[in-house]
């Protein structure tokens, strides 16, 4: 069946490995737009202002889905906006740091944060060997908010925050402290999600980009048999799961893989969307 909306996820997928959107993707998304009357969801683990701030201004998605699920919008219509409970932002920053784990919170509204005292120690992982299992993009992302994004401070705010994005150069590490955050989840209602290997984010419980998605679904009256949804990493399983059609990127991990309909030729570094898309509605 052809698709009525494609949901698209960012990082490993849309971007390329420095974090941009190409010129010829944007044209061809364009086009699925205007010539092909398809819906262009963004699904992001990123919130808002992130998604925002990577987007070229002449792609203007039907609608996007922030951070995991926690933010549903249509233009400047909000569908859904969730926030995290300020005692586990506090909870999971303190020990995060008494870990030694990168940490990032993300407020609803203003600047992601951490603590002033953290940024030479952040500095001082990030300038350590990448790890093969690393990708170029995370990396780049994770050095480009310590030396610009980051707002660092002495008085951090706990409430009205939509994400916590933890890190770790080290695999090992990360998944050690994804078995912490899973002890918490006995006294705080949350889940997590992960994007790549070396990362892990926490949201409200029972939030993914599914939901996210499945509110735009039903603005638009499509049902989910109607959707094609295309990412590379464990936070797009549940929107796949729920799309009529499922695709992976070359660069999907092999859990991600396994649960989709197919899989596409070129990965995120080898224009792996646009020659996918181009081929699969035969654009010449």
């Amino acid at each position: 069946m052809r698709p009525k909306a494609i949901a698209l996820d960012m990082d490993g997928t849309l971007l390329n490995e420095e974090n941009e959107v190409a010129k010829n993707l944007v044209t061809l998304l364009q086009h699925l737009q205007q010539k092909e009357e398809i819906r262009v969801f963004i699904a992001s683990g990123r919130t808002k202002q992130e998604i925002q701030d990577v987007l070229p201004a002449g792609l203007i998605p039907d609608g996007i889905v922030s951070a995991n699920g926690m933010g549903s919008y249509i233009e400047n219509n909000t569908l859904e906006e969730y926030t995290l409970n300020p005692e586990l932002v506090q909870s999971t920053i303190e020990d995060a740091r008494d870990k030694g784990i990168y940490y990032e919170a993300h407020p609803l509204h203003g600047e992601r944060f951490a603590l002033k005292e953290d940024q030479a120690y952040f500095k001082k992982m990030l300038d350590t060997n990448k790890p093969e299992s690393l990708m170029e993009n995370e990396l780049h992302s994770r050095k480009e908010a310590v030396n610009q994004l980051i707002h660092w401070t002495s008085e951090p705010r706990y409430d009205g925050n939509v994400k916590i994005y933890f890190f770790s150069m080290s695999i090992h590490e990360i998944e050690s402290w994804k078995e912490n955050l899973q002890q918490k989840t006995s006294e705080y209602q949350f889940s997590t999600s992960s994007s790549s290997m070396h990362n892990v984010e926490i949201m409200k419980h029972g939030i993914s980009k599914a939901t996210g998605v499945s509110s735009l679904l039903k603005e638009y009256g499509f049902s989910p048999s109607e959707l094609m949804a295309i990412g590379d990493g464990e936070n797009d399983l549940p929107m796949l799961e729920l799309a009529g059609h499922s695709v992976a990127m070359k660069n999907a991990e092999g859990l991600v893989k396994s649960a989709v309909d197919e899989v596409t030729d070129h990965s995120y570094k080898e224009e792996g969307l646009f020659l996918f898309l181009k081929e699969y509605f035969n654009i010449k």
